[in-house]
């Protein structure tokens, strides 16, 4: 199972772009005035609303998968994902124009189904591809697909209404399009080594994940509510002018790094990003909180990349549905933005940028602390990806049947294979490029690739693995 240079240069075209326009859609649906005006409905914002609907969407969606899974590569599914979110968006974009309130009530309702049913399946059907692609870039694809949906938010952005809203219905469609154009990408094969989910901490990482999305709700009622240059309407574009830019750093650091484990590398600067723009929005005056929020943006996109990727991961591993695994943690995530954006809407008629803001800051800054130190640390990280010991017997077989055993399941190249071997007996990278007589780029390229197609993270991880080849 070779892979050639004419799929990774595909991947690199289509699949990273595709997730982009999804995520672009969620960008402008709750940071921009495109589709949704954030005038109350009955007491409640119709953006707190659209949370609220998406995030029960996603119960549904897996609920019903599993009695009939969603798959990319059925044009139905991904058809009727697809236009389901972009008829619901026009739907909703144009529901405040009718005169007949009953009728604006109707329509509210059908949009907010249709974008629900479709935004949860859509996303779903990306996270079943996430999960069998066999290469090592999978993070560095994430990050860039994020920083191209920033791309398209700020050309949705300078649009004007209803141009802008126009533009974000062809989002969806995009998507599905060039989702089913990445079916033909390389998949990586489920190998036999033993994975449990009861190994998992899976109380903690909820925990971890309500926190962090709690705070982010929080903060994104209450910011712009305190800022003194929100009201210039241009405090979200300069914010996410800071995400975007915080994440197009981040995306070539990855790119140029290359890191053989990007799980871990998606997870390193998830609370360092929000503890920062916390404190910035405590050490700076209101005319520049724009620069905390956006570094609280950046957060929690880094957190939606490292579920995506994690998730998969683990479904995969343990041979689990990609939709229990993955929208567990979609759900879990929505569903702390969701309970934030309550709270902070609650909070924000009696908040001031005063002491009361400022304590409220520290206070997120605490839960941020109790969450990266007790809550889901890195060895937390590194305990999903382990694969438990078996007894020794004296019938093993050899390390290096065991690399070939491996190699075969597992579909490496050739090329993998060879470097399997070299690491499992302990070679450093630069020791790989020394034997092999190749690039530092590429002898990083193929140990990414085998960390991929094995389900693991790290050297030591492998090592499990193959011991229990």
């Amino acid at each position: 199972m070779g892979q050639p240079a004419a799929h990774t240069s595909s991947l690199a075209r289509h699949h990273l772009i595709g997730l982009g326009f999804w995520q672009a859609w969620q960008m402008a649906a709750f940071c921009s005035s495109a589709i949704i005006d954030d005038t109350p409905h009955s007491g409640i914002s119709l953006k707190t609303l659209a949370i609220a609907c998406t995030t029960l969407g996603y119960l549904v969606v897996m609920a019903a998968s599993e009695k009939s899974a969603l798959r990319p590569k059925r044009p139905f599914d991904l058809m009727g994902s697809s236009f389901s979110m972009a008829f619901g968006t026009l739907v909703l974009m144009f529901a405040p124009y009718l005169s007949d309130p009953s009728l604006e009530v109707v329509a509210l309702v059908f949009s907010l189904t249709s974008i629900s049913f479709g935004n949860a399946s859509l996303l779903m059907m990306w996270g079943e591809l996430w999960g069998t692609l066999a290469t090592g870039r999978v993070g560095r694809h994430l990050y860039l697909s994020y920083a191209f949906a920033f791309l398209l938010f700020f050309g949705v952005f300078a649009l004007p209404h209803p141009f802008a809203g126009l533009l974000v219905c062809t989002f969806p469609l995009l998507s599905a399009v060039i989702l089913h154009s990445c079916e033909s990408e390389p998949k990586r094969t489920q190998g036999t080594s033993p994975h449990k989910l009861d190994r998992i901490p899976v109380a903690k990482a909820i925990a971890f994940i309500l926190v962090l999305s709690m705070v982010w709700g929080i903060s994104q009622n209450i910011v712009p509510h305190v800022a003194a240059n929100a009201s210039s309407g241009n405090f979200m574009g300069m914010t996410m002018f800071v995400a975007g830019i915080a994440i197009g750093a981040f995306a070539l650091n990855l790119t140029l790094s290359a890191p053989p484990s990007e799980t871990t590398a998606l997870y390193r600067p998830v609370i360092p990003a929000i503890a920062a723009g916390l404190m910035a929005l405590i050490a700076l005056p209101p005319s520049f909180a724009f620069i905390g929020n956006g570094l609280i943006a950046m957060g929690i996109y880094c957190l939606d990349m490292f579920l995506m990727l994690a998730s998969t991961d683990l479904a995969f591993r343990c041979k689990i549905p990609t939709t229990r695994i993955f929208g567990t943690a979609v759900f879990v995530s929505r569903s702390g933005t969701l309970l934030g954006s309550v709270v902070g809407a609650a909070m924000m008629p009696n908040m001031t940028w005063d002491s009361s803001f400022v304590t409220l800051a520290a206070l997120c800054l605490g839960a941020l602390a109790i969450a990266g130190t007790l809550l889901f640390t890195q060895t937390d990280l590194q305990q999903c990806y382990e694969t438990p010991r078996a007894s020794l017997d004296d019938e093993k077989p050899t390390l290096s049947q065991r690399c070939d055993a491996i190699a075969k399941s597992a579909g490496l190249t050739s090329r993998e294979a060879e470097v399997l071997g070299l690491l499992v007996r302990g070679r450093t990278v630069q020791d790989v490029c020394n034997e092999l007589v190749i690039a530092q780029g590429t002898a990083k390229h193929h140990v990414s690739n085998i960390y991929r197609k094995l389900g693991v993270s790290d050297r030591r991880s492998l090592y499990d693995v193959v011991e229990q080849a």
